[in-house]
């Protein structure tokens, strides 16, 4: 109790200064979480819409409400932990149930499997699919085994359009417009990276708000927002090179906007 109040008040004080990203440490990261694609598999076809998609899991209960201090000073959703789905660079969509029974269509045992279509048609041509797993405030669990990606194309096929999935990637993930974001408290912002480290002398990732505040993170880690005024924002994330140019691949900038109420 004593810790929430301080925490407030800290927050409070914060806030009513000029906008600041703050980072902070991540939430326990169980090593057990294993997420993988079961379908479309990478490089599988896909003859027409709307997409199947099934995902088996491993050591993470979905629907759950994450039981960390952090869902005290953030944005919680009752949906509980779920998967994030992200295909392409739009915003992702939560999964968080009901499971399948694995081995309903899988030779081998995972704990649990999902099977969903995707909320959109997809057009013709090559896209990626990107899951991972995230707590019921938003944030991403940042095990190389809680994330995973395939390229899968719709229709016929292009030469040479897959995204190369060894190179640098992006995962753009808080803020979204799936939460409730209230004046004077904190934001969580969060993305996952892959293939790549931050450091003060190698790969960086460019946080701007509004086209007027950015900022360069060093560290891959939670933070948060604070000073943000009601009403709707808009926010860039952009990976960067060695060089402090925009890292090649398809989804290494993305923008999102949110609402703060």
């Amino acid at each position: 109790m004593v810790r929430n109040i301080i925490f407030l008040l800290f927050s409070y004080i914060i806030a009513s200064h000029s906008l600041q990203i703050v980072p902070v440490e991540r939430t326990p990261q169980p090593n057990s979480v294993i997420v993988r694609i079961a379908y479309p598999e990478n490089t599988s076809s896909n003859k027409t819409n709307p997409i199947w998609v099934q995902v088996r899991l491993q050591g993470y209960a979905l629907g759950a409400d994450s039981q960390f201090p952090r869902a005290k000073q953030v944005a919680n959703s009752d949906r509980g932990q779920s998967l994030h789905i992200v295909v392409d660079n739009k915003p992702y969509f939560p999964v968080s149930g009901p499971g399948i029974d694995p081995y309903d269509e899988i030779g081998d045992y995972f704990e649990d499997s999902y099977k969903f279509l995707l909320p959109f048609d997809l057009k013709e041509g090559s896209h990626t699919l990107r899951v991972y797993c995230a707590r019921s405030f938003g944030e991403s669990l940042k095990n190389e085994s809680s994330f995973d990606v395939v390229n899968f194309f719709v229709g016929k096929k292009e030469s040479g359009s897959d995204v190369d999935l060894s190179a640098p990637m992006l995962t753009y993930n808080e803020p979204s417009m799936r939460f409730f974001y209230e004046e004077g408290l904190p934001i969580l912002l969060d993305f996952f990276l892959s293939n790549c480290e931050l450091s003060s002398d190698g790969f960086k990732v460019k946080v701007t708000i509004d086209d007027s505040y950015s900022q360069v993170l060093t560290s891959w880690q939670p933070y948060y927002i604070y000073g943000l005024k009601r009403g709707k924002h808009k926010i860039t994330l952009e990976l960067l090179d060695v060089d402090g140019n925009l890292s090649s691949g398809s989804y290494n900038s993305s923008t999102r906007s949110f609402i703060v109420h």
